[in-house]
């Protein structure tokens, strides 16, 4: 009684801190870790403190994929267990969970502080459908996990394009030189039952948007030639960052196409969602091969051999466009790629998906209503439309919040990361990777947006970089205005007094 009495946003909040504190204590713990890193940390050959664990659980939690070690060679079966446990709950959202469970199983009542607690997680504007919302999009997204599980243990098993090998693995290339080998240790080929525990934490990872995976130290860049595996994952992100709300307007839109259904009439917010992630995600497609395609560094993406033919680069630059959204794997190495973009998927990042999903970011909505609210502005108009709808100036002045206060947290982010920040850029050895500014915007926005696209910097983050990373964590996965209402007030209060308006003059 005393957390309900707090509110809704504020009872979230505790349980989503309480629940990361408890998830960093077990990952902490070495029964989770496999027996070779347990024996580095005794010999001091790698460092593995609490903050990391801390830092792992809540980039697990918040679905979004950062981590300072390597997840399949740190930690033992149970833990890569308890790691995508997390992931599913931190995705379909806990309170949300528990309604689906006891709405669709056991068939029970939900009370109105349960109503509540799931349409600020997961729910739409709409409270009256958010449970017919739940339990047609969390049943989606089960199914769809079952069926991504199947397809993903059948391309682990017979995959003939993984780089597996001990002898290139070990390889001492020159660090900017890309290198996608790991051990044959970690090879599922063959081996059906390391093929479908892969294929389960994929298929978790890829329809809850975070960037994790158990091959190895180097995501998906095993697969770099595998064009099945990748076109596969992409479908699965986009069915878990395109959103609850989303994901039932198209369900109730396909129904109503049966002549016994009314005709179904699907919402603006659905609407903006879609067009907003194709829009953005041609401008930044192309924006990516123009810099890619014109770099002179013999280093950088394009320009490198190892990378393959034009189709496998062009490939590899729209998965990676498109990954950049919410899911953060990778097939490349980003420190190949150039400073502009690395900016343009920073951007991407920080915008993010949909709301109500496992994404992050500020959201397709939020930069739809203020590109909306630009154009009324340039054609004269004093109310911003779409689709013969008005959208409300409430709704406007929310986006620009969202969006500042997000420009905000990014700056501040940045700024106290790279003060704390060990970049190499004094290094001597021209091998080494030398990280800048732009690095560790890449890593900010990457963190806000709960993408998890790996820069190979997180070692080097400081505990002080590593706990704003983890605030920016969960309030990107929370939502800024929800992180808003935990320090005010939920409720409205009434503004008896109206006073004189008069205009500002602005620009």
């Amino acid at each position: 009684m005393l957390f309900k009495r707090m509110g809704v946003i504020k009872y979230i909040f505790i349980i989503y801190i309480l629940i990361t504190f408890l998830i960093s204590l077990f990952l902490y713990w070495p029964i989770t870790h496999t027996e070779s890193f347990r024996t580095s940390i005794k010999n001091n050959e790698v460092t593995f403190s609490y903050i990391d664990a801390l830092f792992l659980a809540a980039s697990a939690f918040s679905d979004t994929g950062l981590t300072p070690i390597s997840i399949a060679y740190s930690f033992n079966m149970f833990g890569q267990a308890l790691i995508a446990i997390s992931v599913l709950v931190g995705g379909l959202g806990i309170f949300t969970l528990k309604v689906y469970i006891l709405q669709t199983i056991f068939g029970s009542k939900i009370n109105v502080f349960n109503s509540a607690l799931t349409q600020i997680e997961r729910g739409s504007a709409d409270g009256g459908k958010t449970k017919k919302i739940i339990k047609v999009s969390v049943s989606t997204l089960l199914i769809s996990l079952f069926i991504f599980t199947i397809i993903f243990t059948f391309i682990f098993y017979y995959s003939p394009y993984g780089k597996f090998s001990d002898i290139e693995a070990a390889k001492s290339y020159d660090l900017r030189t890309f290198n996608p080998y790991e051990f044959n240790v970690q090879n599922p080929k063959g081996d059906f039952g390391k093929s479908l525990r892969y294929a389960i934490f994929h298929s978790i990872c890829s329809i809850n948007n975070a960037g994790f995976d158990n091959i190895g130290s180097k995501s998906l860049m095993p697969y770099y030639e595998d064009y099945s595996l990748q076109i596969f994952t992409l479908i699965a992100a986009f069915i878990g960052g395109v959103g609850f709300p989303v994901i039932y307007d198209i369900y109730k839109k396909l129904n109503s196409y049966r002549k016994t259904q009314p005709r179904y009439r699907v919402t603006l917010f659905t609407k903006l969602t879609l067009i907003t992630y194709v829009f953005v995600s041609i401008i930044g497609l192309l924006l990516t091969f123009l810099f890619e395609t014109t770099s002179k560094n013999q280093f950088s993406f394009w320009n490198q051999s190892q990378y393959g033919s034009t189709f496998a680069k062009s490939f590899a630059v729209i998965f990676q466009t498109q990954t950049t959204r919410s899911s953060g794997f990778i097939t490349t190495d980003y420190y190949n790629f150039t400073q502009q973009t690395l900016l343009v998927h920073s951007i991407l990042m920080f915008i993010g998906f949909s709301s109500a999903s496992t994404a992050g970011g500020i959201r397709s909505a939020t930069v739809a209503i203020i590109f909306l609210s630009v154009v009324s502005m340039l054609v004269g108009k004093k109310q911003v439309t779409a689709f013969k709808r008005q959208i409300g100036k409430e709704n406007l002045i929310k986006a620009i919040n969202v969006f500042a206060i997000g420009i905000f947290l990014v700056i501040i982010g940045v700024l106290i990361c790279y003060s704390t920040t060990n970049l190499n850029a004094n290094s001597i050895l021209p091998h080494e990777k030398k990280f800048d500014t732009s690095h560790i915007l890449f890593v900010v926005c990457s963190a806000f947006g709960s993408t998890g696209s790996p820069m190979g910097i997180i070692p080097n983050f400081s505990g002080y970089g590593k706990v704003t990373l983890i605030i920016i964590m969960i309030i990107g996965q929370l939502g800024i205005p929800q992180t808003i209402l935990i320090w005010g007030r939920n409720r409205k209060s009434n503004e008896h007094v109206r006073y004189i308006y008069e205009d500002v003059a602005i620009g």
